[in-house]
């Protein structure tokens, strides 16, 4: 695809059928649930794909045991997809906190598969850096990357990013609460006009993306009784990502 410039939801029909790659439930949610329920309502084709069930993902062992965590956060993620009305997902299924491990050739065919079948113009996904430093969310973007090149077709790909307001705002204090960026000093973060695409969410948006973050309680349980609701509407309100170099 052209270079362009994402700035406003009437923009998003741009990206065409959109392939949106992360690795545990909640990731898709938390960095683009306001995009792909854009491009829906724009009758744009949206594909989800999550490379693990998020097993090692519990914040509280008595009430998400660890032993059944996965099929929880699996359950979570289904009806969070519902709200946002996301219909076509796809899971790899490794395992949390393992990807590392995994055949790189190997996962890159499986999302080479995915991309061959529904032939997308955009790949949102994460950067190098995986947005916390989570080594499950860096092997995804490495994945993606080589998926593209085994597929033989040229989506463009964006890397999730937060802005210098976000972070400095919002996203600094809940990760001084709730330590959201803990395997990293500080998450890539972007002036808002130097973003590829950059989507301030409508309050109608917000509520899709806050109705859908509260169907993953094992998740956003704490988060949401740690900051009150106006908070985390400004706090989730735009959505950002940068073309990958």
């Amino acid at each position: 695809m052209s270079s362009l410039r994402i700035i406003s939801p009437k923009d998003v029909s741009k990206l065409g059928t959109i392939l949106s790659v992360w690795a545990h439930p909640d990731d898709e949610t938390f960095t683009s649930a306001g995009i792909m329920a854009i491009a829906i309502k724009n009758d744009q084709n949206v594909v989800c794909v999550t490379a693990t069930k998020g097993e090692d993902g519990s914040q509280d062992h008595e009430k998400w045991p660890p032993e059944t965590i996965g099929s929880v956060r699996e359950q979570e993620l289904h009806k969070a997809l519902e709200i946002i009305d996301i219909k076509d997902h796809y899971s790899l299924g490794y395992k949390d906190g393992h990807c590392e491990n995994i055949d790189k050739n190997a996962a890159a065919k499986k999302v080479a598969k995915i991309i061959k079948k529904h032939q997308p113009d955009t790949i949102l996904t994460f950067g190098k850096d995986g947005i916390t430093g989570h080594s499950d969310h860096c092997c995804v973007s490495c994945w993606v990357d080589d998926a593209v090149e085994l597929s033989g077709l040229k989506p463009q790909i964006y890397h999730a990013v937060h802005t210098i307001d976000q972070y400095e705002n919002y996203l600094k204090y809940m990760d001084q609460e709730l330590d959201i960026f803990f395997n990293i000093d500080e998450p890539p973060i972007y002036p808002e006009e130097d973003c590829d695409i950059y989507i301030k969410l409508s309050d109608q948006l917000k509520t899709t993306k806050l109705k859908a973050l509260a169907q993953m309680p094992s998740q956003t349980e704490v988060m949401l009784r740690t900051f009150d609701a106006k908070f985390l509407s400004d706090a989730l309100d735009s959505e950002a990502f940068v073309r990958a170099k």
